[in-house]
């Protein structure tokens, strides 16, 4: 019943989507015109006091310096991809707007600029912004910032200082990166820190705004399209951490060799039991079962069917000796079992399997060996990370896959209030004009009257949509958090999950279903049915007879078939 039921459903539900129960003869209500976007002209934007401020209304040059070195420690792959200034294609929120582009797919890409005056972050911080288009689908490539050490020297590569890394990249997985160098006062030497639980960026088509902020009290703030995403401290939320441990191991200690760290031995003095029998069988026979009332021990499982009759074009010599086939022996349908009874199996009260010695307290036992601790000789302790090294440059080194992404309005300061700005009068009505276009370039259909079923497939595609949105959030979330972290902060994703599982595994089962219906349909009757029987303590041998005899039948007939046809 269920599996009608289910297949009534499916087979519905397709009718539905094929409009069988649409009114053909209602005329279609006519499609309101489209009202074209008003985009608007781009216009310079002053911000006074940057450090950078580059909204690209000339030419590349001299500004932007495209790289040609060649990679660390690789002298033949040399940063041969394209950059150009030049107005966007795709989705263009802003007409005649320009932007530095990458041009070349599958290249390495490096190119950088100066600053119009150096930045101190330990004056006031730093604030570093940008816009990022994807003009194309990006499957692998980055597009993210360094804000280079000063002084820059040389030709701008993976090998240059930086100071700050920040910026989306994306090649399997999508993160934003968010990288500091800080100088070890101990050892001289500089020690990359990454952020942990980065945020995951967009990668669709529109204009996104990355924003850093990193302020004098050592935070730090990333916003994505003027919404904070993360925030925290750079002493904390960073690996490895920025000060070292006071104390270490001793690296030079070494555990005894005669430390014993088992807490519990077995007791060398416990002897097996006399009546501990490790050869007793795990199951035995159940001698407290009988056999049901209603068992017909002397009835088989299988018997001839009674109307069958013998082809008329059944050869003996060529098809073999007819026998009719078998069929499930009716009075067996309301027997508790037919064939021989067999008394079942139950646990054995007596079965211990093989002995072993009980564990005892190790008198021994030292306890879990550690190294002793010494005072770390490379600590330190600095409370004002944020004052990193001066910055000189700006760089894009990159690898993509996919030409066409896009960077624009690029802010490198320390003023919040300016980014904030930027973003309100340069960025959101360039995303809010594309949004437009992307609505009146994919325009939602002219809605017609619904039915009550209509309305029940809109709920179900609703509540599909936002199951599928809570899934990849929640996937997003066990990336780059951990499946403990993202269960704890996302209790609905992790539901989702399972009703999508579920949900996955009940259409698989109907469809399965539908295709049985359908073939059931389009095929013919079996010569005869082969029930199954009820009873649990069946003899196999018959069964097995009645298989073959059955199967001799149809291959029999299959041979006439073929015999008839030639």
């Amino acid at each position: 019943m269920t599996q009608k039921y289910s297949v009534l459903l499916l087979t519905t539900l397709a009718l539905q989507a094929q409009g069988v129960f649409s009114d053909e003869s209602a005329e279609a209500s006519p499609a309101e015109p489209q009202h074209s976007v008003q985009v608007p002209q781009f216009a310079p934007y002053a911000v006074p006091e940057a450090a950078l401020w580059e909204q690209f209304v000339g030419t590349m040059e001299p500004l932007w310096k495209r790289s040609r070195a060649s990679k660390q420690d690789q002298n033949e792959d040399r940063y041969d991809g394209e950059w150009a200034v030049e107005e966007v294609v795709e989705l263009a929120g802003v007409a005649g707007d320009k932007a530095l582009v990458v041009k070349s797919e599958a290249r390495h890409h490096a190119i950088s600029a100066r600053l119009d005056k150096p930045l101190d972050p330990a004056q006031n911080g730093v604030v570093l912004q940008y816009e990022v288009k994807l003009q194309n689908t990006l499957n692998c490539g980055g597009a993210y910032a360094k804000l280079l050490t000063s002084p820059m020297t040389g030709e701008f590569s993976d090998s240059t200082p930086y100071t700050i890394m920040f910026g989306p990249d994306k090649c399997g997985e999508s993160k934003l990166h968010m990288i500091y160098r800080h100088l070890n006062p101990v050892t001289g030497n500089y020690t990359e820190h990454h952020l942990q639980k980065a945020p995951v960026p967009p990668t669709d088509s529109l204009t996104h705004l990355y924003t850093l902020v990193i302020g004098t009290n050592n935070s730090f703030v990333i916003s994505i399209d003027g919404v904070e995403k993360k925030t925290g401290s750079l002493l904390e939320d960073f690996e490895p951490p920025v000060n070292p441990a006071r104390e270490i191991d001793d690296p030079r200690d070494s555990k005894p060799v005669d430390w014993v760290d088992d807490e519990q031995v077995p007791d060398s003095g416990a002897t097996k039991p006399e009546d501990w029998d490790e050869d007793a069988p795990a199951m035995v026979l159940d001698e407290d079962a009988a056999k049901p009332e209603k068992w017909l021990e002397d009835e088989p499982l299988m018997v001839e069917d009674p109307a069958a009759v013998k082809p008329e074009d059944w050869d003996d010599d060529e098809d073999g000796d007819w026998a009719p086939p078998m069929v499930a022996n009716p009075r067996c349908a309301d027997a508790d079992g037919c064939g021989p009874w067999k008394r079942p199996l139950k646990r054995n009260a007596d079965y211990k399997g093989p002995w072993s010695p009980p564990l005892i307290d190790n008198p021994a036992y030292k306890g879990k060996w550690a190294p002793r601790r010494i005072a770390n000789p490379d600590y330190f302790e600095d409370l004002a990370v944020y004052k990193l090294a001066k910055i000189d440059a700006i760089g894009f080194e990159l690898w993509t896959m996919q030409s066409g992404i896009t960077f624009d309005n690029i802010y490198v300061g320390d003023n919040v209030e300016t980014a904030e700005r930027i973003a309100k009068n340069v960025w959101k009505p360039k995303h809010d004009t594309e949004v437009a276009l992307r609505e009146a370039r994919n325009p939602r259909p002219v809605e017609k009257t619904k039915s009550k079923l209509d309305g029940v497939l809109e709920l179900f595609k609703v509540r599909v949509g936002d199951i599928s949105a809570s899934v990849a959030d929640f996937y997003g979330r066990v990336r780059h958090e951990g499946i403990v972290e993202a269960v704890r902060q996302d209790r609905s994703g992790a539901i989702a999950v399972v009703m999508a599982v579920g949900g996955l595994v009940w259409l698989a089962w109907n469809l399965v279903a539908l295709a049985r219906f359908i073939v059931g349909l389009a095929s013919p009757a079996p010569p005869a049915p082969v029930a199954a029987t009820n009873a649990p303590n069946a003899s196999p041998d018959a069964t097995a007879s009645t298989s073959a005899r059955t199967s001799a039948s149809y291959s029999a007939a299959v041979k006439r078939k073929t015999k008839k046809s030639s």
